[in-house]
């Protein structure tokens, strides 16, 4: 069960599966056909979705989104494959839902999917998820306890899981870095500033002209297909 082909086929089931695009397929089919990549952080995620769809469309968002990460490790542990390629199903389902075929490889952030991917893996990782996302919910700084949630997240899975899923951590950190660093050189271009742009979409998640409420005033909005 764990030859290469069967590997690409979980793994490609994984990236599949991960990168359905709920938020986006779940605000057009219950706001008249509304885009939310074209509002606020345009990401698809449930956050967005909540602020521009409401709270009834991303209570659903939110769980399917989970069960994207967890239910592809789930099915590849169900079928005797070993931990390392569980761990390659979960970084496969992140990198989905970040850069999907079914949006032309521009999605969400992947933190609903990767917490759900997370969980089978290191139930203390997952643990120490939950936990910093209480803490930033009450702080009001969720994307900064996102951003430390997945840094600390590979120790923990270290010395209670091991190498293989500890580095498998590393990856969804990096890639969950990645999609906030998305547009960073159009951002550059149109606003300077760098390093301050990089710093503020790391830790913060925010970008210009892409406020918390509203419309999207910054130039990718006109790259958004309806």
């Amino acid at each position: 069960m764990n030859d290469a082909w069967h590997v690409i086929a979980i793994c490609a089931l994984g990236y599949l599966v991960g990168g359905i695009p709920v938020g986006w397929l779940m605000v057009r089919w219950q706001r008249f056909g509304l885009d939310v990549r074209r509002y606020g952080s345009g990401n698809i995620g449930t956050s967005n979705v909540y602020r521009h769809a409401g709270f009834d469309v991303a209570v659903v968002v939110g769980p399917v989104q989970f069960v994207q990460g967890l239910a592809p490790v789930l099915i590849a542990r169900f079928l005797g494959f070993a931990e390392g390629v569980q761990v390659l199903v979960a970084v496969s389902a992140v990198v989905g839902n970040g850069w999907p075929v079914y949006l032309r490889f521009n999605g969400g952030r992947g933190v609903a999917v990767a917490t759900g991917a997370v969980g089978p893996l290191s139930y203390a990782g997952f643990i120490g998820l939950l936990m910093c996302y209480a803490w930033g919910a009450i702080r009001g700084r969720i994307a900064l306890a996102v951003l430390v949630a997945y840094v600390i997240l590979p120790v923990v899975a270290f010395f209670f899981n091991g190498v293989t899923v500890a580095l498998g951590c590393v990856a969804i950190l990096g890639l969950l870095m990645l999609r906030r660093l998305e547009g960073l050189p159009d951002d550059t271009r149109t606003y300077g500033h760098f390093w301050r742009l990089a710093w503020d979409r790391l830790v913060f998640d925010e970008r210009p002209g892409r406020p918390l409420m509203g419309p999207r005033t910054d130039p990718g909005v006109n790259a958004v297909h309806k």
